[in-house]
């Protein structure tokens, strides 16, 4: 799983995706400041977001409960297809869904992986779009003001409200992705086929 780095595997990065990344790498405080207003960061290849490293959370007994444990390997099996590039204030980590079809950077939707340990596809046309929806849902006022701000820094920002944001296309879930993975992963799981 690339965390805040482009993976080679997955073939270049969007014009977005490439401009998100030369405003980390320089520094630029308009955009950290933007990022930060909504209450996101952007992940380094150097993070270690706390949502993937179970160990640091879940006590020795809970790792070992049967469910729990087949939980963590679903996890790892769909966060595994996933590219993570934005982390938020709640520790929800945001990503490029590239699914067991492999997705092309480039054309994979985004994916919300939350604290609570469920994976969601989110709209919108590329990562700044999705993290705006994300956060301030349907505030037209505030969705308005951030599509702004982001668009003065050179991103292509369409939405202007929550709305307006494209519906994901994606080949596969990866909340079904993860509800498949958990019960193969489960002591005793006997395949239907």
């Amino acid at each position: 799983m690339p965390l805040g780095t482009i993976d080679d595997d997955y073939g270049p990065p969007s014009p977005e995706l490439s401009l998100l990344l030369r405003l980390r790498d320089s520094g630029d405080e308009d955009f950290n400041d933007a990022l930060s207003d909504l209450g996101y960061r952007l992940l380094a290849a150097d993070d270690a977001p706390t949502l993937l490293h179970p160990d640091s959370y879940l006590s020795p007994a809970e790792r070992a409960d049967p469910s729990i444990a087949a939980n963590i390997v679903a996890i790892d099996e769909v966060c595994a297809r996933i590219s993570f590039f934005a982390e938020d204030d709640q520790s929800n980590l945001f990503g490029y869904w590239h699914g067991p079809e492999r997705t092309a950077l480039a054309a994979a939707p985004i994916v919300k992986f939350d604290n609570e340990g469920q994976f969601a596809l989110l709209q919108g046309r590329g990562l700044i779009e999705a993290l705006i929806g994300d956060r301030v849902f349907d505030d037209d006022e505030a969705f308005a003001e951030h599509a702004q701000c982001f668009q003065g820094l050179g991103f292509a920002v369409a939405a202007r409200n929550w709305h307006e944001l494209a519906d994901p296309d994606a080949a596969s879930d990866p909340a079904q992705c993860h509800e498949a993975g958990y019960e193969r992963a489960l002591p005793g799981f006997q395949s239907p086929r």
